[in-house]
């Protein structure tokens, strides 16, 4: 399993707006398609900030792919986006999982 980790801040007036844009943009498209396995959304105020990470669990690097495009390190953005204020990583990362443990 591979895990792409992206990060983005708004300012804390957009941030829930912001989430919910999230949820029904990148968190939605991804669960659509073959080879995904889950994503998870993370929050945390930072100031006058709330920045975002989001995590995507795929099978395969083709699966990826199928999400990001020829350029799997690009960070795929929505319209809307700028709405919100967003200030968004423009590179993601990935990792393979080597270990999980816990809930699952």
């Amino acid at each position: 399993m591979i895990v792409r980790t992206w990060n983005g801040r708004v300012p804390a007036h957009h941030a829930d707006g912001f989430e919910r844009h999230l949820l029904a943009t990148g968190v939605a498209e991804a669960a659509g398609l073959p080879g995904h396995v889950g994503a998870d959304v993370f929050r945390a105020d930072v100031g006058e900030y709330v920045e975002f990470r989001l995590v995507t669990y795929w099978r395969s690097w083709e699966a990826i792919q199928s999400f990001a495009g020829e350029e799997l390190h690009r960070a795929v953005l929505y319209p809307g986006d700028e709405e919100y204020g967003l200030i968004p990583s423009l590179v993601v990362e990935h990792h393979h999982v080597t270990h999980r443990s816990g809930e699952q």
